[in-house]
Formats: structure tokens, sequence, C-alpha cells
């Protein structure tokens, strides 16, 4: 598969994305997942008539599940992602640490996923977000120039995988709250994790409440950073963006 590089947006090592070229947007982001939370989720930006970007790890071994296994429901749970016009990212396969494990290792990790989501969706995504934060590594970020990736971060952590409670969470929602301009002129790309309970029931209303109220749109990390939808999968045949 060929993998070329087209639009603005920077590939690899070029330029890191962390936050949204408009104004205004805040660009919902999600990783780990899919898991028993990520509908629910999808049903709270549906309310607000808002869209999100889900990083998908096609292996998660903590959970025990596969996105492509046919007796499960995560195949259709991710066709209906994009059908609800959400972006589909990378995560990688199993989660590894990618500064730590070899060149074969790493093009393992995105190959392997990218073969996941083809068979479920019959695309690649464009997008990736390196597990652990970890995109320094000068190696890590050749090798994701090479294979055509996006690199993203984000500019607030929520840290809700450390406050995955009732109460707890709200150390999340504080952080959101804190960090975003109740001018309304911010731009924001958000990190939280599908697979917590309490970032599905609580910190994501709280936080698309709180866009609403302060005159901010929640949209798809490709839209924030005016990259056309097509820029963002590959047809896995041809190699070329859609």
């Amino acid at each position: 598969m060929t993998r070329p590089h087209v639009g603005h947006v920077p590939y690899g090592g070029s330029g890191i994305i962390r936050t949204c070229a408009n104004p205004g947007q805040v660009a919902l982001t999600f990783d780990d997942g899919p898991w028993v939370w990520t509908e629910r989720i999808m049903d709270e930006l549906e309310k607000y008539r808002s869209r999100g970007t889900f990083f998908i790890t096609g292996h998660n071994l903590l959970l025990g599940r596969k996105i492509d296994d046919d007796e499960t429901v995560y195949p259709e749970l991710l066709r209906d992602m994009r059908k609800r016009g959400h972006q589909i990212g990378s995560h990688t396969w199993t989660h590894q640490h990618l500064g730590k494990i070899s060149h074969a290792a790493r093009v393992h990790e995105m190959v392997y996923n990218e073969m996941a989501l083809r068979n479920v969706l019959g695309v690649v995504p464009t997008y990736m977000r390196p597990p652990y934060a970890e995109w320094r590594d000068r190696d890590v970020r050749a090798d994701l120039d090479d294979l055509g990736y996006h690199i993203v971060m984000y500019n607030i952590d929520t840290k809700d995988f450390l406050h995955n409670g009732r109460d707890d969470i709200q150390a999340s929602i504080d952080t959101f709250e804190d960090a975003v301009s109740k001018e309304g002129d911010g731009s924001y790309v958000v990190l939280c994790h599908d697979i917590r309970e309490w970032t599905a029931k609580k910190l994501v209303p709280a936080m698309l409440r709180t866009i609403r109220e302060r005159g901010y749109e929640a949209v798809t990390l490709g839209e924030c950073l005016n990259d056309p939808e097509e820029f963002w999968y590959r047809d896995p045949e041809a190699g070329e963006e859609l």
C-alpha cells in the first residue's frame, strides 16, 4: 500500500498536533476503546449534535478483546461510529511503548491495527495517537512518517484514567472547565478514555454542557484542523486517501 502525504496537516515528526486551527472549536478525543461505555459516549455526543474522535486499540490486552472479532459487538459498534460521523484513528494494535520496541515491532503495531480496521471498515486511518503520549523518540517519529500518519497529542489532559469514580471524576471535570476559556475563543484537543465508566456517565456530559454554555462547537479532529474528510482515511487496496 502506498502512503502519500496529502493536504496541509503535518505528518510524522514534521509537526505534532496539539490544538485546533479554529478558535471556538473543541475536539474531544477518546483513547483505548472501543468498550462497553463507548456507545453511551456516542449517545451523549448525539444529544448535543456533536462529534468526537476515537483512537482505537485493536487488540486491547487489558480488556481481552479484538475489534474485528465477529463474535463480539465491536465490529458493528465501529461501523456505527463512523456512520454517526465520528472520526476514527489508530492507537496501535496492543498499546505498546513505541520507543521501547524495535522498528519491526512498531510497524507490526501499526499495520496489524490497520488490518483489523480494514476488516471492519474497509479503510485505514491517517491519524494516530501514540500510547502513553510517547512521541519524542526520533525513530518513532520517522517510522510514523514513513507509514503516513499524523501524530496527535492534546492541550487538555483530563486525566480521567486517574479519576474513575462517581465523585472522583469531578477532578477531571474541574480540569476541563479550568482550562477552557470562558470567552469562547480558545481551541482545544482534549484527551479522554472511552473505556472508563465515569468518563461516559459524568465527564462527557459535563464537558458537552460547558462547551455549549461557553459558545464552543465540539467537532472531529479533522474538522478542527480544516482537513477534508477524504484525507482522514486511506483505501487499503490503492493506498490513496479516499
